[in-house]
C-alpha cells in the first residue's frame, strides 16, 4: 500500500494499544504529525496518503482516533468521514485544514467531528487535541463496558450507574474545555453583532457585549422591519469554541424575520418554530443547542410579543413601578424537532424598560439570596440609571475581581436594553476579538498574504488587517497573473480590515481585469469588509463578489513585501487614493488633503 507506514512506540496487543490513523496527501505533513505523536503514550500510529488507503485501513482494523485533512487530491476528508460514519462509526475524528471554509467547518461538526484545527499547525495544540480525543475514546469505551455490566448484573446497578454518571460528567467537562481559538471563528462570531442601531424614534436602545477569553456563541440583533415594527433578538449557542461559533452562524442565517409568502413580519413563536426545525435537521452531533429570545415590538400600538427558547427570563421594568419577568415559552433550539413554542403578549408603554441578557451574567453574580434572575431584578429595582450607566452598573454588580485583581470572564456576557423614551442609542461590543499569538496562527503584523495556483488561476488569500506597506507586493502578484490572462481569485474569508490603500488597489485591479476581459472574483467577503466597499462606493468591486467559493490551492506561499524605495511606496499609495477619489465627491473631499501631500512628495 503506497504512502503507508506503521509505527509503534511498543509492540503490544492491538486490543489494548490505542491506534491513531493519520490521513494527509502531503508527505511532509504526515511525517510532521507522526513525529509529533511519538512517545506520547503506548500508541500505534498509521499514516496514509489518501482517502482510498484510509478506507482500507479502517476496513482492516479498529482505530481510536482518525486525523484527516479536509482538502486532498482524490477524495476530501468530509467524504471520507461520511463513508466511515455509516461503515465504521467507532473512531474519534480530528479535522485539519489549511484554508477552512464555513461550509467545511459546519459539515465536519454535523458529522460529529471532535475538533477542527487550522494549518499552519501548532504541535502542542495538535498533541493536546489527540490526547483529549484518546481520553474521550477511552471514556466512551468505559461507558459502553458499564452498560454491558449493568445488563449482566442487577446487583451492581447502583455502583455502575454512579460510575457511568462520573464518566458522563467528565465527558461534559472535557467537551467544555476543548476549544479551538481560531481567528476565523472569532470573525464569524463578531460579524453577527450589529454595529449601529437602526432609526428608532421614541426609543433608546443600548447593548453591552463582553467576550470571554475564548471564542463564544453569544449574539444579539436589532432589526427594523418597517416604520412600526422592530425585532429584538438575543441568543447563546452552547459551548465556547468553534462549535458554538458555527452554531451561532447556523442559527442567525436560518432565523426567518419575514414570512416569505405573505411578506409580513414573522410572529416570534413561528420564527423560533422554523429555526428549531432547521437546526434539529442540521445538527446531529450531541450537545449542540441554542437558547434564544425573540421579540417583536409594535411601536405604534406599544405591544411587545415575545417567544423564548430555553433562555433566561426577559425583564420589564414599568415606569409606574413594578417588575415583570417573561419566562421561556419552549425548550432550547436544536434538541427536539417537533417542539412547540408559545408566545406572550404584553404592553410596552412610555417609560417602560426591557432587559434581555445571556446567562454569562450569572456566572459572576455575587453570592446573595435568591435565584440569579432575581438578583438581576434586584439591581434593576435599585437603579435609577438608564442606558450606558445602567449597563455599567449591572456588569459591575458581578464579581469580576478578587483582591483587586481582575479575572477573566467564564463566559460571554451580553445585555440588551430598550427603553420607551426618546434619547440616544449606543452599542458597546467591547474590545476587538483577541488575536491569537503568532506562534499559533502564523501571523504577526498586518495581514498574512498567501498566493498559489497555476497558469489558469491565481488565488491570493488576505488574512487579518491589510495595510498599505503590503499593497505593492499584492498589486504586483495580481497584475502578473492578469497579464498572463489567468483568472484571479481574491479570498477574504479571514480578512478583518482593508486600509484605504488596499481598497484603492483592489478597485484598480478590478478595472484592469474588466478591461482585459479576465475573470477576477472576490470570495468569502465578511460583512465588515463588505461595509468598507459600500462606504467608499466601490460598486464595481461589489459586482465581482461571488457567493460560491472555490477551494484554495493546496500549496500557497507568503507574498513578501520586500524592500521598496519610499518613492515607489508613495506612488502606490497615490494611485490607490486617486482611484478612490474618482468614485464620488465625498471621497474626493476626504482624500484631497492626502493627495495634495502625496503629489508634493512625488514632485519633490
Amino acid at each position: 500500500m503506497s504512502g503507508k507506514r506503521l509505527l509503534s512506540a511498543r509492540h503490544t496487543d492491538r486490543d489494548t494499544t490505542p491506534a491513531v490513523l493519520v490521513v494527509d496527501d502531503n508527505e511532509a505533513v504526515r511525517k510532521l504529525l507522526v513525529h509529533a505523536l511519538r512517545g506520547e503514550r503506548e500508541l500505534e500510529i498509521e499514516a496514509v496518503g489518501s482517502a482510498r488507503e484510509a478506507r482500507e485501513c479502517l476496513s482492516q482494523r479498529s482505530f481510536a482516533v482518525v486525523v484527516t485533512d479536509i482538502s486532498m487530491q482524490e477524495e476530501d476528508g468530509i467524504s471520507l468521514m461520511q463513508w466511515a460514519k455509516e461503515s465504521f462509526p467507532g473512531p474519534i475524528w480530528i479535522v485539519l485544514t489549511g484554508h477552512g471554509t464555513l461550509d467545511s467547518a459546519v459539515s465536519a461538526l454535523q458529522l460529529g467531528a471532535f475538533d477542527f484545527i487550522a494549518k499552519p499547525l501548532n504541535m502542542a495544540t495538535f498533541r493536546n487535541s489527540v490526547r483529549n480525543a484518546l481520553d474521550q475514546h477511552r471514556l466512551r469505551g468505559e461507558r459502553d463496558r458499564l452498560h454491558e455490566e449493568l445488563e449482566e448484573s442487577n446487583e451492581r446497578l447502583r455502583e455502575h450507574v454512579a460510575q457511568l454518571e462520573d464518566a458522563c460528567r467528565l465527558l461534559g467537562q472535557q467537551a467544555e474545555t476543548i476549544q479551538a481559538d481560531l481567528r476565523r471563528a472569532a470573525l464569524i462570531q463578531r460579524a453577527l453583532l450589529p454595529r449601529t442601531v437602526p432609526s428608532t424614534p421614541g426609543l433608546s436602545i443600548h447593548a453591552l457585549y463582553r467576550p470571554s477569553e475564548i471564542v463564544g456563541g453569544d449574539l444579539y440583533d436589532v432589526v427594523r422591519l418597517d416604520p412600526r415594527r422592530l425585532v429584538l433578538m438575543i441568543a447563546d449557542a452552547a459551548g465556547h469554541g468553534l462549535s458554538a461559533a458555527m452554531l451561532a452562524v447556523l442559527f442567525r442565517n436560518r432565523l426567518p424575520l419575514v414570512d416569505t409568502h405573505s411578506g409580513e413580519a414573522c410572529a416570534p413563536s413561528d420564527a423560533l418554530q422554523a429555526v428549531n426545525r432547521s437546526l434539529s435537521k442540521a445538527t446531529t452531533a450531541p450537545g449542540l443547542f441554542v437558547t434564544a429570545a425573540y421579540c417583536l415590538l409594535d411601536t405604534e400600538e406599544g405591544k411587545l410579543s415575545v417567544a423564548s427558547a430555553g433562555h433566561p427570563p426577559l425583564i420589564v421594568k414599568r415606569k409606574a413601578g413594578g417588575i415583570e419577568r417573561i419566562f421561556h415559552t419552549g425548550p432550547a433550539l436544536g434538541l427536539y424537532p417537533d417542539a412547540f413554542f408559545g408566545q406572550q403578549e404584553t404592553v410596552f408603554g412610555a417609560g417602560d424598560r426591557l432587559v434581555l441578557h445571556t446567562d454569562g451574567l450569572y456566572d459572576r453574580l455575587r453570592a446573595e439570596p435568591g435565584t440569579p434572575s432575581e438578583r438581576v431584578v434586584r439591581v434593576l429595582e435599585e437603579s435609577d440609571e438608564d442606558g450606558e450607566p445602567f449597563l455599567d452598573r449591572l456588569v459591575r454588580q458581578t464579581d469580576l475581581s478578587r483582591d483587586g485583581v481582575e479575572e477573566a470572564l467564564l463566559d460571554d456576557v451580553t445585555v440588551l436594553t430598550v427603553e420607551a423614551v426618546p434619547g440616544p442609542s449606543a452599542l458597546d461590543n467591547g474590545a476587538s476579538v483577541p488575536v491569537p499569538a503568532a506562534s499559533t496562527m502564523g501571523v504577526d503584523e498586518g495581514a498574512e498574504l498567501l498566493a498559489g495556483g497555476d497558469a489558469q488561476r491565481t488565488t491570493v488569500s488576505i488574512r487579518g488587517h491589510a495595510k498599505w506597506a503590503q499593497s505593492a507586493a499584492f498589486h504586483e502578484a495580481c497584475v502578473e497573473a492578469l497579464e498572463m490572462s489567468g483568472a484571479v481569485t481574491l479570498d477574504l474569508t479571514l480578512c478583518e480590515h482593508l486600509d484605504s490603500t488596499f481598497l484603492g488597489t483592489i478597485h484598480e485591479l478590478v478595472e484592469r481585469a474588466d478591461r482585459a476581459d479576465v475573470e477576477l472574483r472576490l470570495q468569502g467577503v465578511m460583512p465588515p469588509v463588505e461595509e468598507l466597499f459600500r462606504e467608499v462606493g466601490m460598486k464595481r468591486v461589489m459586482e465581482h463578489v461571488v457567493p460560491v467559493m472555490l477551494p484554495l490551492p493546496s500549496q500557497m506561499s507568503p507574498l513578501l513585501s520586500g524592500d521598496r524605495d519610499s518613492r515607489a511606496q508613495t506612488l502606490r499609495i497615490l494611485k490607490a487614493h486617486e482611484d478612490l477619489a474618482a468614485l464620488s465627491e465625498r471621497n474626493r473631499r476626504e482624500f484631497d488633503p492626502l493627495l495634495e501631500a502625496l503629489r508634493k512628495e512625488v514632485a519633490g
